[in-house]
């Protein structure tokens, strides 16, 4: 990294995604004095487990959050949240006008998941973006890894001033498991010590609401201390990439 601090943007679509996937790498990141940032992109409306907790599970997992990710050594001023209705991405998909009826907030007189992932690079200028596989099976999980790679695209062009300066360098980009394995093999691997394999358990265990996931804890356990990461070939299309295969 040299003598330049890096910022690390990690995009959770749900607020308990990024400790179950990356919980390992992002206590290293915070030890190697990595700039993290963490990118909420929906309010948890809908993991709800009992009656009780309906009308309230959006608050409730924001505190957990906090102290989830306070375990790991991310503080709340670096969580920032879109705040868009758990469950309902495929309705905020791209950019378009704020509406009077709209219930979520606009950035910059806009919203959609394009609108709020450029406005939030450009303002955190990643050097690496972790975002969760395309493989997933969870529509929030797909939507949010598409709009993310289409918001790198327009974040690093002139588009929408508005929302920042472009950026001068397109982020790397990693692709991290959740619920679903790699649609191809990772490339990175990390090992921790039972320390840091107990913090991240820590991290998970502090979403007490979140009684579904008891069995992807389970699985963490018994696989140990790794976690796995792919690195995405992003890159702008131009005939010259394929033209040696013709030659």
């Amino acid at each position: 990294m040299g003598n330049q601090r890096e910022t690390w943007l990690f995009v959770s679509p749900h607020d308990d995604d990024l400790v179950i996937g990356a919980g390992l790498w992002m206590q290293v990141a915070v030890a190697a004095g990595v700039d993290v940032q963490v990118l909420v992109v929906t309010d948890g409306r809908m993991g709800y487990c009992t009656l009780e907790q309906r009308d309230t599970i959006s608050d409730v997992r924001k505190r957990e959050t906090f102290e989830s990710f306070k375990i790991l050594g991310v503080g709340e001023r670096q969580i920032a949240y879109v705040g868009y209705p758990d469950g309902g991405l495929y309705t905020l998909q791209g950019r378009r006008k704020h509406r009077s009826d709209d219930e979520v907030q606009p950035i910059e007189g806009y919203v959609g998941l394009c609108n709020a992932f450029v406005w939030h690079l450009r303002r955190t200028k990643p050097a690496r973006v972790f975002v969760p596989t395309i493989a997933d099976l969870h529509p929030d999980h797909q939507i949010t890894n598409n709009e993310m790679m289409i918001s790198l695209f327009h974040a690093a062009g002139a588009i929408w001033p508005e929302l920042g300066a472009p950026l001068k360098d397109v982020p790397k980009v990693y692709e991290l498991a959740i619920y679903c394995d790699f649609p191809q093999p990772p490339q990175l691997e990390i090992r921790a010590d039972q320390k840091g394999f107990d913090t991240k358990l820590a991290g998970i265990a502090a979403y007490k609401s979140q009684l579904q996931i008891e069995r992807i804890v389970e699985g963490i356990r018994a696989a140990g201390a790794y976690e796995y990461l792919r690195e995405m070939d992003f890159r702008f299309y131009s005939p010259s990439n394929h033209k040696p295969t013709f030659a």
